[in-house]
């Protein structure tokens, strides 16, 4: 799963992007080898794909939450082979967040622009970016070079601690029953990261930790779908947790929902729904949208390397970490948390929690 692919498909809907002349949009397919750093690039034979980043930066005690991601939306097919790196048939939107728990403050802003000289996204290796906001391949690690409007920026490098995953079976994740719901989902589930965010005038010295997937799909979800909530864990013992339920119309969870460990080592132990629970706990109201969202989730799971039964708690480190009324025209919670074992009642890691649907019904969007 990846968690922006609607804010794609109503992006797509509302301009009315098809595949001109007959062309049809490539799928994933068992049995594709993804080769890398190529694969990191951009997929323009794709209709949707997103680099998405989420981090935790620490200036001593003081702590802040990040978001940046870049979305590439195609009208039409376009040969990969032609390196239609920054050409026009491409539509880009990203978004940028930063959380402040010690004033209060989350800082967004979004950014949607056609290809060309404003947004693009490189064929064959690392390199998008949407107007002076960037993610290119550095050497073994990444630079992200961002902004909020005038209020804040950062550039921050980032050096994979664990090599990147491949969620799904046979290489592939999949999103409902038609065979074409898919996508590739790449992930470094652990990164560290340094550099400078600049806010309120002053220039910071920051350091952390970052999660990035890269997903790539041409596919639309079901549409009984009504939204979703995801998550991924960072534990202070090394391992990581990705996990989501879609929910739907009927409110029930759907049986594509999906809860992966990833233990140091990188190796994956995936979950089933019924082999794990996601529980709604907390209620935040929204005073610009007026969604109520539960911002205090329960995630119950077996622990793969004890076998022990695990009852984990995300806590926001700021209540309103809203993206309200952006360019997509969804709005949906993504925020910073930290991880509760409830057992204990001890925080033992960090993670970034997304929930969609709970302002806009995506279903209706989607018809």
């Amino acid at each position: 799963m990846k968690h922006f692919l609607l804010i794609f498909i109503v992006v797509s809907a509302s301009l009315n992007f098809c595949p001109a002349g007959g062309a049809e949009w490539n799928v994933p397919r068992v049995g594709h080898e993804l080769t890398f750093p190529k694969d990191h690039g951009s997929h323009p034979d794709f209709k949707i794909e997103w680099w998405y980043l989420t981090g935790h930066l620490f200036e001593g005690d003081r702590r802040f939450g990040f978001q940046a991601t870049f979305f590439r939306l195609g009208q039409k097919p376009v040969d990969v082979a032609a390196g239609d790196a920054f050409g026009e048939s491409q539509i880009y939107m990203a978004h940028m967040g930063i959380s402040d728990p010690e004033t209060g403050r989350f800082l967004h802003e979004e950014r949607l622009n056609r290809g060309g000289w404003d947004a693009g996204a490189k064929v064959g290796g690392l390199e998008v970016f949407n107007g002076d906001w960037k993610l290119v391949q550095v050497g073994n690690g990444m630079r992200l070079t961002g902004s909020i409007k005038s209020e804040a920026g950062f550039e921050l490098k980032l050096l994979p601690h664990k090599r990147h995953v491949i969620f799904g079976e046979e290489g592939i994740s999949r999103k409902g029953p038609e065979g074409t719901a898919a996508s590739y989902y790449i992930t470094f589930p652990r990164l560290d990261v340094e550099g400078t965010l600049r806010l309120d005038g002053k220039t910071i010295e920051v350091a952390g930790e970052a999660w990035m997937d890269h997903e790539i799909s041409s596919s639309q979800l079901d549409r009984n779908q009504i939204g979703w909530d995801w998550a991924c864990l960072q534990f202070f013992d090394g391992r990581e947790i990705m996990g989501y339920v879609l929910r739907m119309e009927t409110g029930e969870p759907s049986e594509y929902s999906k809860l992966v460990w990833i233990d140091p080592v990188g190796e994956l132990t995936h979950q089933k729904l019924g082999e794990y629970r996601w529980i709604h706990e907390g209620e935040w109201k929204s005073p610009d949208t007026g969604a109520v969202y539960p911002i205090t989730p329960i995630i119950e799971t077996k622990d793969p390397k004890s076998g022990e039964p695990r009852r984990f708690q995300l806590v926001p480190t700021l209540p309103n970490q809203e993206m309200a009324n952006g360019s997509g025209g969804v709005s949906y919670w993504e925020g910073a948390c930290d991880v509760i074992d409830l057992e204990t009642g001890d925080a033992v890691g960090r993670a970034f929690l997304e929930m969609t649907g709970y302002a806009d019904n995506i279903a209706d969007k989607l018809r």
